[in-house]
């Protein structure tokens, strides 16, 4: 058996301190956003008694889904009306897939926030007794927040970003268009998370870049 010299510990070490780094960024980031649900959390929507933890409204490590990475939350049952135009020639699925609706589980409004796959602590199923501000164990029709599941007057999602079909958009390469990720198995789908990064604000409301200049909107559509 090899003997484990102090280079290879010293990477190790290195290794193992920047995922914790990567790990703890990530976290801040969410916690000082809306995001944050848990009761350490300051936008409308949060716990006034229930859990400190941050990720778990959204991701568990264990019993996950498959809809997003390390999925919590339980799938909205929502029919959704999708984006149509007689100026679209890019194809749009009939119904929003993968990112968007791990997005729509929450911004939908039809599936409470702690509606969980796996609870904090051990053992799987929703939490109980956990008690919500204002009673709002959902989002609320008034806010900026709520979709809903008519989507025809949103920008289009779980569309295939195809410039063959129309040429007034930017080519994508290795899976983005310029800075802006596509999903899906092909990598060619413009979701939620195209546009929005969920774990960082500093761009708001949670803009992968500013929207200044229109500078956003033409990474993709050439004007």
């Amino acid at each position: 058996m090899k003997k484990i010299t102090k280079k290879t510990l010293l990477l190790m070490m290195i290794v193992l301190v920047s995922l914790l780094m990567v790990g703890q960024m990530a976290k801040a980031g969410v916690s000082d956003t809306k995001h944050n649900l848990s009761t350490s959390g300051t936008g409308t929507f949060k716990l006034t008694s229930g859990t400190d933890e941050v990720c778990v409204f959204c991701h568990t490590p264990h019993f996950s889904s498959t809809t997003a990475p390390l999925w919590n939350r339980s799938a909205s049952q929502a029919n959704y009306s999708m984006y149509t135009s007689s100026t679209i020639d890019m194809t749009i699925a009939n119904s929003p897939q993968g990112v968007s609706a791990a997005c729509l589980s929450c911004h939908d409004g039809t599936v409470a926030f702690d509606s969980l796959l796996n609870k904090p602590g051990s053992g799987t199923g929703s939490p109980s007794g956990w008690q919500w501000n204002g009673n709002n164990s959902n989002i609320t029709t008034s806010g900026n927040a709520y979709i809903g599941y008519d989507l025809t007057n949103d920008h289009p999602i779980s569309i295939t970003y195809d410039t063959t079909k129309d040429t007034a958009f930017n080519a994508a390469s290795g899976g983005k268009v310029d800075t802006l990720p596509l999903f899906g198995t092909s990598k060619n789908q413009v979701e939620c998370a195209t546009c929005h990064n969920v774990h960082d604000n500093t761009n708001s409301p949670f803009l992968r870049v500013s929207n200044a200049g229109s500078a956003l909107c033409l990474k993709c559509h050439i004007k």
